[in-house]
C-alpha cells in the first residue's frame, strides 16, 4: 500500500511540475506574439491576453499546492524548532487548523463564484468564467488532503514532526542564524590561549 502511495505522490508531483511549466511557457508565448504582433503589425490576437490570465489563475494556485507539498511556502520557525515535541505538536496543529479554515473558506467562496460564472462567458475566448474560478476550489481541496496527511503524521509517526516544521526560512531568518553561529565561533576562539 505505501509503494502505491509513493508512486502516486510522485507521478502526481510530476504531473504537476509539467502542467505548471506548459502553462508558464504557453503563457509567455502568447504575451510575446500578441506583442510583437501589436507593435510591429498594429493587430493582436485578442484571445491571448484572455487565455493568459487564465494560465496565470491556474499557475498561481496550482504553484501553491507545489509549494505546500515540497513545504516550500515561507514560515518563521526559528522559535519552534527549539521547543520541546508537545509544544511544537500543539503550535503544529494550531497553525494547520488555521489553513484549513482558510482553504474552507477559498473552497467555499470558489464554489460560489464558479455557480455565478457559469453563465457568465469570457468576451474573447467565450468559455465561462466557472474554468477560472474552479482553479481555487481544485486548490483547497488538494491542499487540504496534503495538511490533513502531514497533520495524520505529526500526530501518528514518530520523529516526522522536525521534518514536517522544517519550512523554507526567509533570508532574515537565514542571516540570524548565520550571525548566531559567528557569535557562538567569536566567544568559542576567545578562550584559546
Amino acid at each position: 500500500m505505501t509503494k502505491v502511495l509513493n508512486a502516486l505522490i510522485k507521478y502526481s508531483s510530476i504531473a504537476l511540475n509539467v502542467l505548471l511549466a506548459v502553462c508558464l511557457s504557453l503563457m509567455g508565448i502568447f504575451l510575446f506574439v500578441n506583442i510583437i504582433l501589436r507593435y510591429f503589425f498594429n493587430s493582436g490576437l485578442p484571445w491571448s491576453d484572455e487565455l493568459a490570465r487564465f494560465m496565470f489563475v491556474w499557475i498561481t494556485f496550482m504553484g501553491a499546492i507545489g509549494a505546500l507539498k515540497d513545504q516550500k511556502h515561507l514560515g518563521f520557525t526559528a522559535v519552534i524548532k527549539r521547543l520541546p515535541r508537545v509544544p511544537k505538536l500543539i503550535c503544529f496543529l494550531v497553525s494547520n487548523a488555521i489553513i484549513l479554515v482558510m482553504l474552507y473558506m477559498v473552497f467555499v467562496g470558489s464554489i460560489a463564484m464558479a455557480g455565478l460564472g457559469w453563465h457568465n462567458l469570457s468576451p474573447a475566448i467565450g468559455i465561462p468564467l466557472t474554468f477560472k474560478w474552479i482553479a481555487g476550489t481544485i486548490m483547497a481541496f488538494i491542499m487540504f488532503i496534503i495538511i490533513a496527511v502531514n497533520v495524520y503524521k505529526a500526530v501518528f509517526v514518530p520523529d516526522s514532526l522536525d521534518s514536517l516544521i522544517n519550512l523554507e526560512e526567509s533570508e532574515d531568518e537565514l542571516r540570524l542564524d548565520d550571525v548566531e553561529n559567528a557569535d557562538k565561533f567569536a566567544v568559542g576562539s576567545e578562550d584559546k590561549p
